[in-house]
């Protein structure tokens, strides 16, 4: 599907609004089976973790290792790579505050990585590897850096997210960094208000009087992973949905990994 093409044939004058908020993304193909215990980018298999931690735990469950992306793959080297885990006995949503520590975000020094098979009560799934390809992203027309353009008359709109569905081949979307592919609404504002302790699985939450002062920091906030469902790697997230692992930009350039916030969405 060539997004940009649909672009300039559905958005007229607004057309290169849109394209000039393009962002990089990495798209993760699923390829063959690997070693459970490579180094390379790969979903599932044994995680690779330093020397002396504990398998990540939530509430005392474990939580279960979904993959590990290499770094110096996707435009970052100097990190090693990045395990990633999730809590999939709960599969928490990311909209209240009390799902923090329902995912984990680990950097590993690949050179000295100890490999960990899954502890009982966290689930394995099977190694795949991953191929990493560079590409550019377009903003949903809803996020709020060009919804602006398309209010309030939704129709030219519409008409583009049908053609965009009509072109889609309905393949798995895995990627890192650039903008998520929406099933519901933006989530920068709801990742920013989650964290920092504010309820927003009802509307009412965004009503909260600390929102004002929040607000702007949802700006900060960039996609790091994005993990579609994925029948070829037993993966179902809610109905069909997706699970998004988030992170601001200034702990992403510092490393810290353990402020990533996650939100599943789901049709």
């Amino acid at each position: 599907m060539d997004q940009f093409q649909l672009v300039r044939e559905h958005l007229g004058a607004n057309a290169e609004a849109v394209l000039a908020q393009s962002q990089p993304s990495v798209r993760l193909t699923v390829t063959g089976p690997v070693d459970p215990d490579s180094t390379g980018s790969r979903f599932g298999g044994h995680a690779l973790l330093p020397p002396g931690m504990s398998w990540p735990h939530r509430d005392g469950q474990p939580l279960s290792f979904l993959g590990q992306i290499r770094m110096d793959e996707v435009g970052r080297p100097g990190i090693g790579l990045l395990a990633f885990f999730y809590d999939l006995e709960e599969q928490p949503w990311g909209y209240d505050p009390a799902h923090a520590g329902g995912c984990r975000v680990v950097a590993v020094d690949p050179g000295s990585a100890v490999a960990a098979p899954a502890p009982a009560g966290a689930e394995e799934f099977a190694p795949h590897g991953l191929a990493p390809a560079a590409g550019t992203t377009l903003p949903d027309l809803s996020e709020p850096v060009v919804a602006h353009l398309f209010e309030p008359d939704w129709d030219v709109a519409r008409e583009y997210w049908q053609a965009v569905d009509e072109a889609s081949s309905g393949d798995p979307v895995h990627r890192m960094f650039g903008w998520p592919d929406l099933i519901q609404n933006p989530m920068q504002l709801e990742c920013q208000l989650a964290s920092n302790g504010i309820y927003v699985g009802r509307p009412d939450g965004y009503r909260d009087p600390r929102v004002a002062d929040l607000r702007d920091g949802a700006a900060d906030w960039r996609l790091l992973l994005q993990i579609d469902s994925d029948d070829g790697v037993g993966w179902m997230w809610g109905d069909v949905g997706r699970i998004y692992y988030w992170i601001r930009e200034e702990d992403l350039n510092a490393g810290r990994f353990d402020r990533v916030w996650l939100v599943l969405q789901c049709g």
